[in-house]
């Protein structure tokens, strides 16, 4: 069950998030990749050059400027995601130029494989793109794999250089970097959206069980309470009290001084009756301006006790409407209800006790049918 405690973390969670990640989201999502490629193609620069293999010389100082070009536009261009898309397009281009010239041994081809679930968990507005990339890498993986497992067939024969195995292990620590990043990207938006649904699901369910007025109860939510209520009754032996509230004359109140103002008593009236609820009770507003209350494994004695604190704590409310100030009373009728009674009995029950007291003189509690 998802506790008041459990909405509460959640939704400090979110609004932290919210507030300190945000400004933040930019960074990682867009200048770190492109930061961390720059200085990728910075060292392939660096090692290409040293090993000789020129054509990946010239093709990683344009991938160098590329990325610093990127850079550049990140800061002004309002479509990053383009920009992720055109880093995207570069390492696919690179790993097939890379493995067309030294072969399958430093496995540049690698990231072919690599990018696809970067492509699938970068927030696409565009839903075609991870298909586009994963319809590409894929057939270029496996042909670069079918052509390029005979050796000879490279470019630049690496197969007895020590640059081979070096540009190996730098691959796989940039691969591993490149699946720990995209894990944590993933894993940090899992739990992000998990925690928002988990929240919206619960709003959804308090607006489908909650009076908007009064923030109670509503009545097919008490009716599912009562349900658990008489369940639980049975179970433990138990009895229960059932209380059914009204607003003495509110037809006046609301001729008099406005329906604004009667929501206003009624919003009131509900504030009184959930504070003098005990631990384990429940209320709702019934309909109109009645209320219904719910005390399990309670008795007459402790239902007196709370309807006549409502009661009580109503009669000293005080409203005002321009220079007049006026006050309402409630009465409430309560019935205890038993492991064997029938639910619809009892509430019947407390409401005709309700309008016995309303034609007693209102303002009062009635518990008995004497």
């Amino acid at each position: 069950m998802y506790t008041d405690q459990q909405y509460k973390k959640d939704l400090e969670f979110i609004e932290k998030i919210d507030k300190n990640v945000s400004s933040k989201v930019v960074f990682f999502l867009y200048f770190f990749p492109l930061i961390a490629c720059l200085a990728a193609h910075a060292l392939y620069l660096t090692l290409f050059t040293f090993a000789g293999i020129n054509p990946m010389v010239k093709f990683n100082i344009g991938s160098v400027g590329f990325y610093a070009l990127l850079i550049i536009l990140a800061r002004y261009f309002k479509e990053k995601l383009n920009l992720i898309y055109a880093s995207m397009a570069e390492i696919i281009v690179h790993a097939i130029a890379a493995t067309v010239c030294v072969g399958l041994k430093p496995d540049f081809c690698m990231f072919l494989l690599m990018i696809i679930p970067l492509a699938f968990l970068v927030p696409n507005k565009k839903r075609i793109i991870p298909f586009i990339v994963m319809f590409i890498s894929v057939p270029a993986y496996g042909i670069l794999r079918y052509i390029y497992i005979i050796p000879g067939r490279e470019r630049y024969d690496m197969s007895d250089s020590s640059y081979a195995t070096l540009f190996y292990v730098i691959n796989i620590l940039i691969g591993s970097s490149v699946l720990i990043y995209v894990a944590m990207i993933f894993t940090c938006m899992h739990c992000y959206y998990d925690c928002k649904t988990r929240i919206q699901n619960e709003q959804l369910r308090s607006m489908a069980s909650t009076d908007p007025l009064t923030k109670l109860n509503n009545r097919r939510e008490m009716g599912r309470i009562l349900n658990d209520v008489v369940n639980n009754s049975r179970k433990s032996g138990k009895g229960y009290i059932i209380g059914i509230g009204d607003i003495d004359d509110f037809k006046k109140v609301n001729d008099s001084y406005g329906h604004d103002k009667g929501d206003d008593v009624l919003s009131n009236i509900a504030k009184i009756i959930t504070d003098n609820l005990p631990e384990g009770g429940y209320a709702a507003r019934w309909g109109g301006e009645e209320f219904l209350f719910v005390l399990p494994d309670s008795d007459t004695e402790e239902g007196l006790v709370c309807a006549n604190n409502i009661v009580k704590s109503v009669r000293k409310l005080r409203f005002k409407k321009s220079v007049t100030e006026f006050s309402v009373t409630m009465t409430i009728g309560i019935c205890d209800g038993h492991p064997e009674n029938n639910i619809e009995k009892v509430i019947s029950l407390a409401d005709s006790r309700l309008y016995k007291g309303k034609h007693n003189g209102k303002d009062r509690v009635v518990s008995t049918d004497k």
